[in-house]
């Protein structure tokens, strides 16, 4: 539930000197005293005290001091606090680490101001030369406390190369000049004894703030120039970490704050500064290739889409920096087509280039892939994508880092998710509607012969949908050639262990324009247990070969009786199961199995087996609803799920 900002306010007329939010040392370590191993038990640290004061220019350059106590409890928390990392970028950020002292028996020793070091962060397929202080902390022991202090300024939403900028504060100074914002968690994965978040600014700026899962204190004071804002929070309990629960931050209490009026003119600044910047215009070569990629097409889905795969293949996904507007502007569309490389961001600039020499209204949009965007115009994004505008207020929306080898243009995987879209009107908040489970259908049909001796003889032909299709695409184009029959292997190989592989085929990955599939032919002798002249077997199809890390991933989330936070899932889903094996000749038919149904809001299970003439027929459908289970809903997803599962391990009789 949202609270806003006014949960407790206190508002006087003071200088800001009076109302510090500092912590004195006397009471620091009296709090330390009290901290021990049995009042927390098990977890490895306590965040004592987390104090950060944000003073902001009008400029909206802002100066952050930060100082932190921890009070590490055993030694996972000793190794935890061995060292200490600042991170920051030297072309729009500065950091120091000022001070890190070690705190023992109540005796403090500083760390030499040698032992910090300033190292390139390690990096993998982004280059943009950000770096990192690094200190060393001396060897530590369960019920040592550590004291850091920290001072920063400037911003981290672009990744500007180091040098290019000038030596003053100007390249600190943020690209949406004069604003602010910051998303500040007062929730972790450690206890927190006391947190609080000052933020000093001029009295004429405006902020917009709210309160996001629980409740914080508050109060401001302010003189003639600044206004302070201080929010705190005591005694917070860690987030208990569950299996595919939601981004930390969707549950942690958290105030999300911006000095932007709203979303549309977030969306205007985006439009912009990347028009400004000419990051959408084209040349010959690109006009060269537009026409070529969209001759003889006669649709404009025909086109965009021809646009979208030429895009989403040939720009590999490799960050190198542009210079100055790293990370906020798009890479000018000449620039891409040259480099054939690029981050979402520049693969996005570049299929908008095409579209709009292609004749299209195109603009830049702004999303957070795994997580929300909460209603504050504060930068909450980690993803950007493309919307082509096809009437009034009416978008349709390309993710070509999504599709090299998808046939859906938007994945699934996104579905919902929030998005602001940059254009000279200014956009609000807007969010992809929800996928139906429909639409990422995986479907197996099974066919096959089982002997009188027990021996399966099968196959099994495996269709998708949307974001389950892509996914059958990766178990081919994520893996080496020569390896790809060892995949196979390993899914038939869940019917029962001494599955063989006989064959298989594929449709072309690449061609997106056909539906893929999946033939698997298979053998597995004595798949079923002779009892004298009657045969004990499982239905080959309900074992769910498909089982894995993408396709189900609800089955990790399904453990225990109850859950405290929401199921994060990758999409909707739905699985059919369709199987015909021939028996031996019967002399009486087999068991019929009908199940209970399952139906509820998050998902659903039906489900069938029966013999007609000499065959085992089974028919099976598991459905999850939501993308988002709410924990609400666990109950209803953790019975459909059993229900499927009992369903698989039913044995079936023949006798002949």
């Amino acid at each position: 539930m949202r609270k806003r900002i006014l949960l407790l306010i206190s508002v006087t007329l003071l200088a800001f000197s009076g109302v510090s939010a500092q912590t004195s040392q006397s009471g620091l370590e009296q709090t330390l005293a009290g901290i021990t191993a049995e009042k927390y038990p098990g977890s490895p640290a306590v965040i004592v005290l987390d104090e950060t004061k944000v003073d902001v220019e009008d400029s909206g350059l802002s100066h952050v001091n930060r100082r932190m106590v921890v009070k590490v409890l055993n030694e996972e928390g000793c190794l935890r606090y061995s060292t200490y990392r600042l991170d920051y970028d030297p072309a729009s950020s500065f950091a120091e680490i000022r001070s890190i002292e070690t705190i023992r028996d109540g005796k403090r020793e500083k760390l030499p101001a040698g032992s910090i070091l300033d190292l390139p962060q390690p990096q993998m397929m982004i280059y943009w030369g950000p770096r990192m202080k690094l200190a060393s902390i001396p060897r530590l022991n369960p019920g040592d406390a550590v004291e850091i202090n920290t001072y920063s300024k400037g911003f981290v939403i672009a990744y500007l190369t180091a040098g290019e900028a000038a030596r003053d504060d100007e390249r600190y100074i943020p690209p949406m000049r004069g604003h602010y914002y910051d998303v500040v968690l007062f929730q972790g994965d450690l206890p927190i004894v006391k947190k609080s978040y000052e933020l000093i600014m001029p009295r004429d700026k405006f902020l917009n703030a709210r309160v996001y899962h629980g409740e914080v204190g508050f109060e401001t004071s302010y003189d003639k120039e600044k206004v302070r804002y201080l929010w705190s929070k005591e005694n917070v309990s860690p987030i208990e970490e569950e299996p595919r629960m939601v981004e930390p931050t969707d549950v942690a209490t958290k105030v999300v704050l911006a000095t932007a009026e709203d979303w549309p003119a977030k969306s205007r600044w985006f439009y912009e500064v990347n028009e400004n910047a000419k990051a959408f215009e084209w040349d010959g070569d690109i006009k060269k290739k537009v026409d070529e990629l969209t001759s003889g097409l006669g649709t404009d889905d025909e086109k965009r889409k021809a646009l979208l795969a030429w895009v989403a293949r040939e720009i590999r996904y490799s960050g190198i920096s542009m210079g100055k507007g790293e990370g906020y502007t798009l890479h000018p569309g000449t620039m891409t087509f040259n480099d054939r490389a690029g981050v979402c961001k520049d693969i996005a600039g570049m299929l908008i280039t095409m579209l709009r020499c292609a004749g299209y209204t195109t603009y830049p949009a702004m999303t957070m892939a795994g997580a929300k965007v909460e209603d504050v115009p504060a930068d909450q994004f980690n993803h950007c994508v493309v919307a082509v505008k096809l009437g009034p207020g009416q978008y349709k929306l390309y993710d070509p880092t999504w599709c090299p080898f998808s046939r859906e243009v938007w994945s699934s995987a996104e579905k919902p998710q929030n998005y602001v879209i940059g254009t000279p009107e200014g956009e609000v908040l807007m969010e992809t509607p929800l996928a139906p489970p429909e639409d990422n259908f995986i479907k197996i049909v099974s066919t096959g012969r089982l002997d009188s001796d027990g021996n399966l003889a099968g196959r099994m032909h495996i269709t998708g949908g949307a974001y389950s299709e892509t996914n059958l695409v990766w178990a081919v184009t994520s893996t080496d050639k020569n390896e790809v029959r060892h995949v196979f292997e390993e899914w038939i190989r869940r019917i029962a262990p001494q599955a063989e592989l006989v064959s298989f085929a594929n449709e072309d990955p690449v061609d997106v324009d056909k539906p893929f599939f999946i033939t698997l032919d298979y053998r597995v002798p004595g798949y079923a247990i002779k009892a004298g002249r009657e045969l004990l077997f499982k239905s080959p199809a309900a074992q769910n070969i498909l089982s894995n890390r993408r396709l189900t991933d609800f089955v990790a989330a399904v453990e225990g009786d109850k859950r405290e936070h929401d199921i994060y899932l990758r999409s909707t889903r739905k699985f059919i199961f369709e199987e015909k094996i021939e028996l031996p000749a019967l002399r009486k038919n087999t068991d019929a199995n009908h199940p209970d149904p399952v139906d509820g809001p998050a998902a659903a299970f039906d489900a069938k087996a029966s013999s007609s003439g000499k065959f085992f027929e089974l028919k099976e459908t598991f459905s999850v609803k939501k993308k988002i289970v709410p924990a609400s809903d666990y109950g209803n997803l953790k019975e459909a799920y059993e229900a499927m599962k009992d369903f698989g391990s039913r044995y079936y009789r023949a006798a002949y």
